[in-house]
């Protein structure tokens, strides 16, 4: 009868989220989703106390002994195997020496006792939490965590800098369920190895008082003290949460289809050009994919080895990158908030799905604003060229390259291969597929695809199936050629 219930409740769920419109009722939403209470003490020496409720329901149709949960910040630590910055950023990334963090876990209760909690995977990122007695499916339990973040000196999603204290994927965040198993891949320094459900998070956040913070979610209030500052944070139906904090960071906003879009930065001159780059490029996505669902948006300057780094209602923009490049990072993280934030992927095993296809959203965006001065048509073939110029290069070094995009991250033999199979040719799939359907039936696509799998995880099946529906067409075989690597691409004159 429980299998049975189970059942139900899964195609209840499937005709509700396959009715949804794309002006999402978060608050309805949020009701069956699971919720994490923290309570976090950022202290001057860089270290992190955090206590931590969840409380779970099992979806799943298995009953469950444990709960698994990532510890990312495990691969700051010394001696890891799966290390967070390859060898050719190293130097970039820790610019005063390595330095090194960790995560440690100090105690955890199942439903108010106390509980065994053991560490598996290469670097202990797996930590397993013991249930006491099974959970059966659409049962819940509380589980509560003590731990200690030790933050390291590198300019990193976790990390302190000169700058900014950059603080994503520090807490231990339970792991995805699928056919009845727990999805444990480790961090890989190629692109972003996180997987994660839509949840809840509610948020007591105390740091020193000279720092003003940035994070998802709405600050609903902040208390100061002679020398704290406690910000309450509410955040719901979001993928993660994480914040950056300064003591130098000042404040532009604006608003725009009712979402406030805030810009932290400092020494800055352009902090006006940059703030309307985030008001713009919510507009347009709204226009061309559907509704932004949150209130607020992120915009934060930051200390940073990569361009740019996307997270619920917040992004990354390095500090390193100026000019152009900058408004064209902006643009990017901010479409990630559909193409990752909303519709969620496991983007260890897929990372062409969401980064091949925000790379391409940038390109529709300067389609239509055209006031940002960049040539389409000029980019999209100097896009096609420098892969096919790259895909040479490779192929005179090694005597081989594999072009193929359907490789997990810990499958590529280099960073660039994987910024080339992923990004770049990723786009030149996306644009040729639009030419193919048509731009109308392209942007259509993506409205379904949006509309039909909001707050989920999905695979490029899904994408398939939308793209499919609307466009009236067999088109499986034709991404599948580009994604296992059988279409040739020549240079354009």
């Amino acid at each position: 009868m429980k299998k049975f219930l189970t059942l139900c409740v899964a195609c209840l769920t499937f005709l509700l989220c396959g009715c949804s419109s794309t002006e999402l009722n978060l608050k309805k939403e949020s009701k069956s989703l699971n919720t994490y209470t923290m309570d976090l003490t950022y202290n001057s020496d860089h270290t992190l106390v955090g206590k931590q409720k969840l409380c779970y329901t099992n979806k799943s149709d298995t009953n469950l002994k444990k709960l698994s949960f990532h510890l990312y910040a495990k691969a700051f630590s010394e001696g890891a195997v799966n290390k967070p910055v390859s060898t050719l950023n190293q130097s970039k990334a820790y610019p005063n020496g390595l330095d090194y963090g960790d995560i440690q876990i100090t105690s955890a209760l199942a439903n108010g006792t106390t509980t065994e909690f053991i560490y598996s995977g290469t670097d202990n990122n797996i930590l397993n939490v013991n249930l006491l007695s099974e959970l059966e499916p659409y049962d819940a339990v509380t589980i509560e965590l003590e731990y200690k973040v030790y933050v390291p000196n590198v300019n990193h999603r976790f990390g302190f800098g000169e700058n900014t204290i950059n603080m994503a994927n520090f807490y231990p965040v339970v792991a995805v369920i699928e056919n009845g198993e727990f999805v444990c891949d480790p961090y890989n320094y190629n692109g972003d190895p996180f997987y994660s459900d839509v949840a809840n998070y509610n948020v007591s956040l105390t740091v020193p008082n000279s720092y003003t913070v940035a994070s998802t979610g709405e600050q609903t209030k902040v208390t100061e003290t002679d020398n704290t500052k406690t910000y309450s944070i509410n955040a719901i139906c979001v993928r993660d949460f994480a914040f950056v904090m300064s003591d130098k960071f000042q404040i532009a906003t604006d608003s725009i289809d009712g979402v406030k879009v805030m810009y932290y930065y400092y020494n800055d001159a352009e902090f006006e050009n940059n703030l309307k780059a985030g008001i713009d490029a919510v507009k347009t996505f709204n226009k061309l994919f559907g509704k932004y669902p949150y209130s607020t948006l992120s915009v934060v300057k930051a200390n940073f080895v990569h361009g740019g780094m996307e997270y619920p209602n917040l992004v990354y923009i390095s500090d390193e990158v100026e000019g152009a490049d900058y408004t064209n990072v902006i643009i990017h993280e901010t479409a990630h908030q559909w193409w990752y934030g909303v519709v969620g992927s496991n983007a260890f095993k897929h990372p062409w799905l969401d980064e091949g296809l925000t790379e391409y959203s940038t390109v529709l965006f300067y389609e239509e604003n055209p006031d940002y001065g960049i040539n389409t048509s000029d980019l999209i073939k100097n896009t096609n060229n420098s892969y096919v110029t790259f895909v040479d290069l490779y192929k005179e070094v090694l005597g081989k390259v594999d072009t193929s995009m359907n490789r997990a991250l810990n499958e590529y033999d280099t960073e660039p291969e994987y910024v080339y199979m992923t990004y770049v040719k990723g786009m030149l799939l996306f644009d040729n597929l639009c030419e193919l359907v048509g731009k109308n039936n392209f942007l259509s696509g993506l409205k379904e695809y949006y509309k039909t799998n909001a707050l989920q995880n999905v695979t490029p099946s899904h994408f398939v199936a939308a793209m499919e529906k609307v466009c009236g067409m067999e088109l499986k075989s034709y991404i599948n050629s580009w994604v296992e690597g059988k279409v040739v691409i020549v240079a354009i004159d």
